[in-house]
C-alpha cells in the first residue's frame, strides 16, 4: 500500500466539532427571517457546503441567511470551537512520524487561533484560510499552491476533511483523498478513504512509519 506523509487537514467537521456552532447560527438566521426549519437537518445540508444548506433553507434569500450566519457564528465566540477526540493524537503521529500537517480551510485565521490556543498550531508546517483569497473547494489552486511552495510529493500527500468537496479538492490537484466520517453519512466512492476515528488516519496511511496508539 501506498504510504503517505503530508497530511492535508481540514479544519471544520474535521479537526474540530463545530458542527454545532453552524447548526446554531443557521438556525437564528432562518428565526429572525421568519423561515421554518422544523424537521429541517441542517447537519446534513452543511456536509455539502454551507451554501448549499443556506441555498435549500431560504432559496433566494440565501445570501441575506448566510450574512446573518455568519454574524451569529461569530457571537458564539472560540470556545464553541473544539478538537475532536482524536485530533491532537492524530496530528503528533504524523508530526513525531516525520510527516507534515498542513492546514487547509475555508474559515478564517480564527481556525489558526483555535489551534494556537489548544497548543496544536506547532504540530503544523503551514496553513491556508480564508484571507488567501484562493478559489473555494472543489478547486485545487490552494492544494497545488502548497504542494510547490513546499516542493511535495504528490504520491505522498493526502487531502483530509468531512465532505466530498474536500475529497474533491484533493482528486483534482492529484493527490490521494480521506474522509473524518463517524457518521457513516459517506460511500465508499466518496473518497479514497474514511475513517470513524481521527487517530486511525495516520495508523492507516503512514504504514508502519506511524507507532502512535
Amino acid at each position: 500500500m501506498q504510504e503517505y506523509r503530508c497530511f492535508i487537514w481540514d479544519f471544520d467537521g474535521t479537526l474540530y466539532d463545530t458542527y454545532g456552532r453552524i447548526e446554531r447560527a443557521v438556525r437564528k438566521g432562518l428565526d429572525e427571517m421568519g423561515l421554518s426549519h422544523e424537521g429541517v437537518d441542517v447537519q446534513a445540508l452543511a456536509k455539502t457546503t454551507l451554501r448549499h444548506a443556506c441555498e435549500t433553507l431560504a432559496g433566494e434569500r440565501a445570501e441575506e441567511l448566510l450574512s446573518r450566519y455568519f454574524t451569529h457564528a461569530e457571537e458564539e465566540g472560540p470556545d464553541s470551537m473544539r478538537p475532536f477526540p482524536g485530533c491532537e493524537e492524530a496530528l503528533r503521529a504524523v508530526y513525531e512520524a516525520g510527516g507534515v500537517n498542513f492546514l487547509y480551510t475555508h474559515r478564517n485565521k480564527s481556525a489558526v487561533e483555535a489551534l494556537q490556543r489548544d497548543g496544536l498550531a506547532e504540530l503544523f508546517r503551514d496553513f491556508v484560510t480564508w484571507e488567501a483569497g484562493f478559489p473555494d473547494k472543489p478547486a485545487p489552486d490552494a492544494l497545488n499552491w502548497l504542494i510547490d511552495l513546499h516542493r511535495l510529493e504528490r504520491r505522498e500527500c493526502v487531502m483530509v476533511g468531512d465532505r466530498v468537496i474536500d475529497a474533491r479538492a484533493g482528486e483534482n490537484a492529484g493527490v490521494a483523498s480521506a474522509l473524518f466520517d463517524p457518521d457513516g453519512f459517506f460511500q465508499e466512492e466518496d473518497a479514497d478513504f474514511r475513517f470513524t476515528r481521527l487517530e486511525d488516519i495516520p495508523k492507516a496511511l503512514m504504514g508502519g512509519q506511524s507507532q502512535a496508539g
